[in-house]
């Protein structure tokens, strides 16, 4: 369990920050299967220990780890708990840039995003009495694609939050120790130029040239950004040709959509496929693809957020409420209708980067919050949960 003090929270036991040791020093890359089922085998034995029956889940990518706990009250609050394990950093970092602690700051691959929420996850049901337990219907779910926006996981995902009275969702609080309840949706597109080759030195008037037009194109994205109100949109990774000596007959362009809203969504994908067809170069032509994506989580659940900010009250922490542009597997849940918090993990910043960090101190202190917020919905403290509605 986490130690407290008349004060609030100081630092999470050997126990909890042993395990974190250990997610973080795994590697879990994308695609890593083998990771991934690693980090289920060190979480898997602790789920068990908390009275949680475990099974995989297979997807056509990593399998989800999903953890049911039923209690035996006459009305329970069921729960969905969400965690992700796969980090965006390849295989052989945790080897090159282990977990360290310095002073009050973790540091290694995947401690903010999402590893520490794991623990909080766990160390949190720690703390619930058996009369709390019997409150509460759990099911706790881990996938190992949420980098990947989730591709293979999702369909689990929704299947499980059907009907669930509220989803908790464990991505790292923000730096200022805000918790999360908007998200701006995300959508993926790749624009492909075709074009016609020819050798570059000896007729080059022959080819039709895929990059030129794919320039036009990259600005013509990059105006978007500015013309569509709600969103922003950027091309984030292009590519073309073969050799030096070819005029291109191939180009590419990888665009970033993040939107407030469908209307705004709609409009991106309008303008988008504006820009498909015969191209500015004679003989080259665009198209559109778009890949998988999250809907915009963008009506905070305010009843429940205002029973987590009690919580930490009661337990003298002063937490407020923020957005976020990045999206999460909370997009997925509150697209449900479902009410949804995001950012319950511990306090840290710098995801995706080698100087990612969490508050060690902030396991114990959001561990011990979650704690609360569930006993409170266990016991009928927060009364009934509401769906999502405007915070005042």
């Amino acid at each position: 369990m986490c130690t407290t003090s008349t004060q609030g929270l100081t630092t999470p036991d050997q126990e909890w920050l042993g395990l974190l040791t250990a997610l973080v020093n795994t590697d879990s890359a994308p695609g890593d299967h083998g990771g991934i089922t690693a980090v289920y085998n060190l979480i898997t034995p602790v789920l068990e220990k908390l009275g949680c029956t475990v099974e995989r889940v297979v997807t056509d990518g990593p399998d989800v780890l999903r953890a049911r706990r039923t209690g035996s009250g006459p009305a329970l609050t069921s729960v969905l708990m969400i965690g992700h394990v796969d980090t965006v950093f390849p295989v052989g970092t945790a080897a090159a840039r282990p977990f360290t602690v310095t002073g009050d700051r973790a540091f290694g691959p995947g401690v903010a995003d999402m590893k520490g929420g794991v623990v909080v996850m766990l160390a949190a049901l720690s703390e619930l009495t058996a009369d709390e337990l019997a409150g509460l219907d759990l099911t706790l779910l881990f996938n190992g694609d949420e980098e990947s926006s989730s591709r293979d996981s999702r369909t689990v995902i929704e299947a499980e939050a059907a009907g669930k009275d509220v989803a908790l969702v464990f991505e790292s609080a923000r730096r200022n120790g805000a918790i999360v309840t908007t998200r701006r949706g995300v959508q993926r597109f790749q624009l492909d130029v075709t074009g016609r080759a020819s050798h570059s030195g000896t007729n080059p008037g022959a080819g039709a040239n895929a990059l030129e037009t794919l320039a036009h194109k990259i600005i013509a994205v990059q105006e978007l950004d500015a013309r569509v109100e709600g969103a922003s949109v950027n091309a984030v990774l292009a590519g073309g040709g073969s050799r030096p000596n070819i005029i291109p007959d191939a180009a590419h362009v990888h665009i970033d959509c993040r939107f407030d809203d469908s209307a705004a969504e709609a409009a991106v994908h309008e303008s988008l496929r504006g820009l498909t067809g015969p191209g500015p170069v004679e003989g080259t032509a665009t198209t559109l693809t778009a890949f998988g994506g999250r809907p915009p989580f963008g009506q905070p659940a305010t009843e429940l957020a205002n029973a987590y900010l009690d919580a930490g009250r009661r337990l003298g922490l002063d937490i407020t409420t923020t957005f976020a542009g990045g999206g999460s597997d909370a997009n997925l849940t509150a697209a449900l209708g479902v009410p949804t918090l995001d950012g319950l993990g511990p306090i840290g910043s710098g995801a995706h980067t080698a100087d990612e960090y969490i508050d060690v101190p902030s396991i114990a202190e959001r561990a011990a919050a979650c704690a609360r917020l569930l006993a409170g919905l266990a016991n009928g403290r927060y009364g009934t949960i509401s769906s999502a509605s405007v915070i005042s």
